[in-house]
């Protein structure tokens, strides 16, 4: 589980490279649009490969069938913390969809933490997962055909359990003290209630690294309705979870969420930094 803060110290306040993170979250908005198993999600694979093997992150691969691509950043416990975004845009909405916040933003808040953090972390190691496949396919419900992605990473990791060692990267799902997912966080506008489906403790948690950093847990304040994502699969093998996530995109009714209009124009790189300090604070001190 995640423990309680220190002192903190403000020690990791602007380690986050927003506009790095931000431009990570352009090139991706450039390839267009990145459904599972497309031409676009592929180029996406590849430009997140050579992200964080350029970031030195140990042991990149990407997972089959779904291309999941992960990574760890080694600690000095034998246990380990999952920390994940999926990559993949939602298809059937037009050829202009480019996914700007969902799920551009995500994957360059991950990115950009994994060129921050050290080589090796106090604590328990970190592993990235960029996750394929989390959106459910045309007009399919997501309850039968979202997170395929992140259910093969868990998949993996309860077979890595029986084996007793790593399989395809994930590793044994009783080593994964807590898992950490970024999702929908470029609202320039930005809100993250806790999700009602995630840990309690571990968005408390969240909340008092953002205040750490700025004296102030905004955007890390509130309830929000039960949101299905990446972590209900590890929710559901016993694992800790917190969704981060803004599902007020645009306004109160999520106006931009599925439509041509998430675009560069409705995400800052400011909101990347709000979600990427918070977390650069509490996770070399868990």
């Amino acid at each position: 589980m995640l423990a309680a803060c220190g002192d903190g110290g403000g020690d990791s306040a602007d380690r986050f490279d927003a506009d790095r993170a931000f431009e990570d979250l352009r090139t991706q908005v450039e390839i267009g649009s990145r459904p599972s198993g497309s031409a676009g999600g592929r180029e996406e694979v590849r430009f997140i490969v050579d992200r964080l093997r350029e970031a030195g992150v140990r042991d990149v691969r990407v997972q089959r069938p779904y291309a999941n691509v992960v990574g760890a950043i080694p600690g000095t416990e034998d246990d380990s913390i999952v920390l994940g975004a999926h990559h993949d845009t939602k298809t059937g909405i037009s050829p202009e969809f480019v996914g700007a916040n969902d799920g551009a933003s995500g994957v360059a808040v991950v990115l950009e933490l994994a060129r921050a953090l050290p080589d090796r972390v106090e604590g328990p190691s970190v592993h990235l997962a960029l996750f394929d496949a989390e959106e459910a396919r045309g007009d399919r419900p997501f309850e039968q055909d979202g997170t395929r992605g992140s259910r093969q990473y868990v998949r993996y990791a309860r077979e890595a359990n029986r084996r007793g060692d790593p399989v395809q990267g994930s590793p044994p799902v009783e080593e994964i003290d807590s898992m950490l997912l970024v999702d929908m966080v470029g609202d320039c506008d930005l809100q993250i209630p806790r999700e009602a489906n995630s840990d309690r403790k571990g968005y408390r948690y969240i909340a008092i690294g953002a205040e750490q950093v700025d004296g102030d847990p905004a955007p890390f304040v509130g309830t929000t309705t039960p949101i299905l994502d990446d972590h209900i699969p590890f929710l559901e093998a016993g694992v800790p979870a917190v969704d981060l996530i803004d599902f007020t995109y645009g306004g109160p009714s999520n106006p931009y969420w599925h439509t041509t209009d998430d675009t560069l124009d409705h995400v800052c790189p400011e909101s990347l930094d709000a979600v990427g300090e918070a977390l650069l604070q509490i996770l070399p001190t868990l």
